[in-house]
């Protein structure tokens, strides 16, 4: 059998990876897979760009690196990305490490600025009544996932009820949970994040940060995503026998033979298959199935999507107005208790993200700072943004 995957991000390549394991697996014949992705590299928004802050001590060049989508992962909850790690040889320690898991709260003017690690920086502690709650709500928050009473409630519904009962903090939604929202969400409707679904926001906290539970262990890519993307489908070329095709913008159609897919710009160029996944984004799968089942475009037409901009850069005026409080993640206040708290925005410090305080080859006096920003709230100057080898600055939407 031979199956066409479009779409070589994180969806195509575990569509692909998947198809062949389970028919190995379960002593199936073995399909013939082509992962087909438009873009000359294969991971979508696992998107890695490395640079040099030019020579170090005993002149080494200091090369860096900064994930400009996808950056880290819960390695107590993701059991089966764990398991493939183990199955390609992707080890902890050489190919992936514990990161620093620290955040920090702050408003433009400075008047609030704060760390969730009490007495972790000077000056930046969070006020103890405050963490008390925010602690509770994760836990509490977490649990109650599992009761279906809640599964109609906004995240603010949730909150107000939950407060009453749990006497939290009056601070813990406009001050912690709202911003921290907005800052892991594109958040735009009028109410931003207050009124995202209770579910939809749980879920992720429960398994990226332990919410209802104490195993979290998140890790960073060591070299970036892209090092863990390509020794992936390097693995899943030599030992599964998947085949990637890049730089095509491919379609498929359905005929009296099965599929057909074809580049878009070069129609000469056809694959036959018997079975097409479609691992791309609503709108590029409404251009990519020229032949869609009844019913199907009308549902992928109500999905929609915002741009958003990721850039890497040297501009700490991003960052809190007190250095004390520059944490992994820096999740900007807007207006205290405003409604929309728009835009999304976060910036991670790189040098505490890739944890480089226990990484001897860049824990040492002077080394370059560089940061992250999704939709920065004033723009970066140029010279500020950090560029690859070739001259691209790093900055991807």
């Amino acid at each position: 059998m031979k199956i066409a995957v479009i779409g070589g991000g994180v969806g195509g390549l575990a569509a692909a990876y998947n198809l062949v394991r389970t028919a190995i697996e379960t002593h199936r014949n073995t399909p013939e897979v082509v992962v087909f992705e438009a873009q000359d590299r294969l991971g979508g928004n696992a998107d890695t760009m490395t640079f040099s802050f030019g020579e170090g001590p005993q002149n080494i060049e200091l090369r860096r690196w900064a994930d400009l989508g996808v950056n880290d992962f819960n390695k107590a909850a993701y059991k089966e990305i764990d398991q493939v790690m183990q199955t390609i040889g992707f080890e902890q320690g050489r190919d992936y490490r514990p990161l620093e898991n620290t955040t920090s709260y702050f408003t433009g003017d400075g008047s609030i600025c704060f760390t969730d690690n009490p007495g972790h920086w000077w000056g930046t502690r969070i006020d103890p009544k405050l963490k008390e709650s925010v602690d509770d709500f994760m836990k509490t928050a977490g649990d109650d996932l599992r009761q279906g009473k809640y599964m109609s409630y906004t995240l603010e519904q949730y909150i107000q009820e939950r407060s009453k009962e749990r006497a939290w903090d009056d601070r813990l939604g406009p001050r912690v949970v709202y911003p921290r929202v907005n800052g892991m969400y594109f958040v735009s409707s009028e109410l931003g994040p207050r009124k995202m679904p209770f579910y939809a926001v749980m879920h992720y906290y429960a398994i990226q940060e332990g919410a209802g539970k104490d195993d979290v262990n998140r890790m960073y890519f060591v070299g970036g995503t892209r090092h863990w993307i390509t020794t992936l489908a390097s693995y899943m070329t030599r030992h599964l026998g998947v085949q990637f095709v890049t730089g095509i913008s491919a379609a498929a159609a359905r005929d009296s033979q099965g599929w057909k897919v074809f580049d878009t710009h070069d129609r000469k160029n056809e694959y036959r298959a018997d079975a097409v996944v479609c691992a791309t984004h609503a709108n590029q799968a409404l251009r990519a199935i020229k032949t869609p089942s009844a019913g199907v475009s009308p549902v992928l037409a109500k999905i929609t999507y915002e741009t958003a901009l990721s850039v890497a850069h040297t501009d700490s005026r991003l960052l809190p107005a007190n250095r004390n409080a520059w944490c992994t993640y820096n999740i900007r206040i807007h207006t205290p208790g405003s409604a929309a708290m728009k835009p999304y925005t976060i910036t991670y410090v790189g040098n505490r993200h890739q944890n480089d305080a226990m990484n001897p080859d860049y824990n040492m006096f002077g080394l370059p700072e560089f940061f992250v920003s999704i939709n920065p709230h004033r723009p970066v100057p140029e010279s500020m943004v950090l560029k690859d080898d070739d001259g691209r600055a790093a900055m991807t939407y």
